[in-house]
């Protein structure tokens, strides 16, 4: 199976997870959804990909966390941009969290017996990620999720509240760039042990990527479009029922 069509497949997960999980459980729900998809992505940003659109093999993890920056703005427009911060957050801590315990499981003494399943190198390499990755993931994610949500917020109040598919569209194109932009700068120049210069940093890490950012940026606003329908619909027949 192509790159391209997992990657859509993948997308197309996402897309149905995030609404039913508003649907069902409303902002617990997304709340949980960005924190699972954090823990991914990052795990999946191990495992490079190759698309047929670009000459260099590609780092998963893109299109998962793409989406948490739709979930920022669904939160910040039906609770506010207080809970959409809570939602950040609680992704940080959640991911910081699954990465100690898996560190404390490679603490544990190897246990060589030929009847169990035995993982400990693998799992060691898994979860042993180097400085620069780390941290410069953990930077990125808070400047950039409180960044979308200013941006959203913003605009929100520079619109009286209109346009949200064009403001959602807008806050999580410039948002990806610069999540990709100061992730980049981190990991391959400021914390890299030998630096990468500037033009192959621009060229094969943050403008090939953003691309795909900017393609699955476009994909989410009839996600959130179709989640605000949604829940617009649920509060009025909330309101006829409290009337009848």
């Amino acid at each position: 199976m192509s790159a391209e069509v997992v990657s859509f497949l993948t997308l197309l997960t996402c897309f149905i997870s995030i609404f039913f999980m508003f649907k069902y459980y409303g902002k617990v729900g997304l709340f949980v959804y960005t924190a699972i998809v954090v823990i991914a992505s990052n795990l999946q940003v191990l495992r490079l990909t190759q698309y047929s659109f670009f000459e260099n093999p590609t780092a998963l993890g893109t299109v998962a966390f793409s989406t948490t920056f739709a979930v920022d703005n669904i939160l910040t427009e039906i609770y506010g941009h207080r809970v959409a911060r809570r939602n950040i957050w609680l992704g940080f801590f959640g991911y910081l969290f699954f990465i100690c315990l898996m560190k404390l499981t490679t603490l544990h003494p190897t246990v060589y017996e030929n009847q169990c399943i035995n993982l400990h190198k693998e799992i060691c390499r898994l979860f042993s990620p180097s400085f620069t990755i780390f941290i410069s993931s953990l930077i990125s994610y808070v400047v950039c999720q409180f960044l979308d949500v200013g941006v959203f917020s913003f605009l929100k109040t520079v619109t009286h509240g209109k346009y949200f598919a064009v403001r959602s569209l807008i806050a999580m194109a410039f948002s990806s760039f610069s999540d990709n932009l100061i992730f980049s700068i981190f990991a391959w120049i400021i914390f890299a042990k030998n630096p990468i210069d500037w033009p192959t940093v621009w060229s094969s890490y943050i403008f090939v990527n953003y691309l795909l950012r900017l393609v699955i940026a476009v994909l989410c606003v009839p996600l959130v479009q179709l989640t605000m329908r949604f829940y617009l619909r649920h509060r009025q027949c909330m309101k006829i029922s409290d009337l009848a």
